[in-house]
């Protein structure tokens, strides 16, 4: 009867400490999924001509993948700089928006000698 006692004791010790673990390395899946899709649209963004940058501005809603999302990026110009802001706003109410600003330059180009 003790070996039992002990044995259960053991028993849900191990399955807490379990599901905790579980809970873990779902969170951390999906902080990863997020910091990837965070850098895949900010990597197209800097890939586009200086030129083009306005024409992304607005809100795209992505149904598929492990990441549902909504992103919207806008587009701030004055004089020869852009500030872009994108921001990933997970369809999961759970996760928490996050927020990327870059800033691009346009670049001067000097007529050939």
């Amino acid at each position: 009867m003790i070996a039992l006692v002990i044995f259960a004791l053991v028993a849900t010790s191990q399955a807490a400490l379990t599901l905790r673990l579980a809970t873990r390395i779902k969170s951390v899946g999906t902080g990863a999924e997020r910091s990837a899709a965070l850098m895949e649209y900010m990597n197209r963004l800097y890939a586009l001509p200086y030129d083009s940058l306005a024409a992304r501005a607005g809100c795209v809603t992505t149904t598929r993948g492990s990441l549902p999302n909504t992103r919207c990026i806008t587009v701030t110009t004055s004089g020869t700089t852009s500030t872009v802001r994108l921001v990933l706003t997970p369809t999961n109410t759970a996760l928490k928006p996050d927020t990327i600003t870059l800033t691009r330059r346009r670049q001067s180009v000097s007529p050939l000698s």
